[in-house]
């Protein structure tokens, strides 16, 4: 039967509502049921949906603003992406012949502003997509400032990278050969399948544990931190043994569809684990702040499974090649250890030792006459030396150093005494020589020759002028066998006048 839709009643009118009769009309006709029955198929009311947002002339040119927390080129060119704000998203489309027109690349956490229509696809059965609106980009504005959800993301990367949770020296290497693994993520997604197909082709042997956990939504951070302690925890080890490493993680989305990896308490989780972790969320692009804090950021879960499960016919291969190494060392080993003891065998020592026994005995002779001579003269040398020292042993005694200390005294007595004598002497013909000038000078000398001397009985100093005598005064005359006691009676200066009178 063939089926009507939407499509064949989207002509130019102004009665939305005559055109949505005839809509109904016609599928009631076509399923045998009255108006008041009909039940809609998903696609019909897709189909219809869709009709009434592509003939809104509002909503076929307008411009929207919002963050960009999605943004993917396919192979083909075309650009997907997802606008949001804090409460709201809305997935968007730029085909390749628009976004070659771009001045610059969006990418995740601008603001922008985008013109275009909105459009509702038509899903086909290869690609089940009706059901949900896009916008269909035509151009797209960079405004000047930073999304809601990026800024939240770079305050808290700031934050906890001050703390020091990202450094490179907490960062642990994964253990090559693990035996047991944990997977953080949900049970539902594709993005374990994935991790545990990758696994199985490359080493069945090694044991599994999931712990699942939402990965997505307001609830998911608390599950994330409880999979994470439980794993950690002392019950899983008793349990089921040791962990060796952890995989959280989960498949692509956008920015806030992978935001519970962002969570301050999450992150904190993570970098507080006493496994080590690997970090694969999302695609390659997409970055989120448990990969900081992980030991090990993956760019896809299933990059993480190929990092952390080792590859058993890798090894194995590997293990033969080396096996086979070994054995070329070991058999060129032998064949070298086989010449080196035939060479050893060929030698002298082996087919003749006693010619070098004889070489031996002749070299000990040499060297017992050598060593004859050579204690001779060591001891010829130190008899010499033994009787040097000995005469000067005899040389140091007290009683040689004394009588020379005597003899050395009686030469230091004798010299004493002649220059004492000499001394004397020149100091006796000295005291002459000035006992005569003072003689000379003496003015007892001067008495002898008949002179007189006058002094001052009071004072005994020596009157030299007239002016120190008055008439009447007593003086004292000193002449050379005595002296006299005389009265001035009349004081005449040289020019003969009277003193008394001047």
């Amino acid at each position: 039967m063939e089926r009507w839709a939407w499509d064949d009643f989207n002509e130019p009118t102004n009665d939305t509502d005559e055109v949505w009769q005839q809509f109904l009309e016609r599928l009631c006709w076509e399923e045998g049921r009255e108006l008041g029955e009909f039940v809609f198929t998903v696609s019909q009311l897709n189909d219809y949906v869709r009709g009434l947002i592509n003939d809104d002339p509002i909503l076929q040119g307008l411009w929207v603003r919002g963050e960009i927390s999605r943004w993917q080129v396919y192979q083909s060119g075309h650009a997907y992406f997802t606008l949001k704000d804090e409460t709201s998203q809305l997935e968007g489309v730029m085909w390749r012949e628009r976004l070659a027109y771009l001045r610059e690349m969006p990418k995740v956490g601008d603001m922008v502003r985008v013109f275009g229509r909105l459009r509702v696809p038509k899903g086909t059965p290869q690609q089940p997509r009706g059901g949900r609106f896009e916008i269909e980009a035509e151009r797209i504005v960079r405004e000047w400032q930073t999304g809601v959800w990026w800024q939240r993301f770079e305050e808290l990367k700031r934050k906890l990278q001050a703390e020091g949770l990202f450094d490179a020296e907490r960062k642990r290497s994964l253990p090559q050969f693990p035996q047991r693994i944990g997977i953080i993520t949900s049970l539902d997604g594709a993005a374990l399948r994935d991790m545990l197909r990758i696994a199985r082709q490359r080493h069945a042997g090694i044991e599994i544990i999931v712990f699942p956990s939402l990965v997505q939504g307001e609830e998911a951070p608390k599950t994330l931190m409880a999979a994470l302690q439980l794993a950690n925890s002392e019950r899983v080890r008793q349990l089921v043994g040791e962990i060796d490493v952890l995989i959280i993680g989960r498949g692509g989305g956008s920015m806030e569809d992978l935001w519970a990896f962002n969570e301050e308490c999450v992150v904190r989780e993570v970098a507080t684990s006493r496994i080590p972790i690997v970090s694969a969320v999302g695609h390659e692009v997409d970055f989120t702040l448990t990969d900081f804090a992980a030991d090990v950021r993956a760019p896809t879960p299933t990059a993480a499974a190929q990092m952390v499960v080792p590859d058993r016919q890798e090894w194995l291969a590997r293990l033969e090649q080396l096996a086979l190494r070994l054995n070329q060392a070991m058999r060129h080993r032998l064949r070298d250890a086989a010449e080196r003891w035939r060479r050893l065998a060929e030698r002298r020592c082996f087919t003749d030792p006693t010619s070098l026994s004889a070489d031996r005995r002749q070299l000990l002779d040499l060297l017992t006459l050598q060593l004859d001579k050579a204690f001779g003269r060591d001891l010829a040398r130190w008899q010499e030396c033994l009787n040097e020292w000995q005469r000067r042993l005899l040389a140091a005694s007290p009683t040689a150093q004394l009588e020379r200390w005597r003899e050395r005294l009686g030469r230091y007595d004798d010299a004493l005494r002649a220059a004492a004598r000499k001394a004397l002497q020149r100091r006796q013909q000295t005291l002459q020589v000035f006992a005569a000038k003072l003689e000379a000078l003496s003015p007892y000398a001067v008495l002898q020759r008949g002179y007189a001397l006058v002094r001052d009985p009071a004072t005994g100093r020596v009157v030299t002028r007239t002016a120190h005598l008055t008439k009447g005064q007593i003086a004292e005359v000193l002449m050379a066998d005595g002296q006299l006691q005389v009265t001035i009676n009349e004081v005449m200066t040289d020019d003969g006048k009277d003193a008394a009178n001047l």
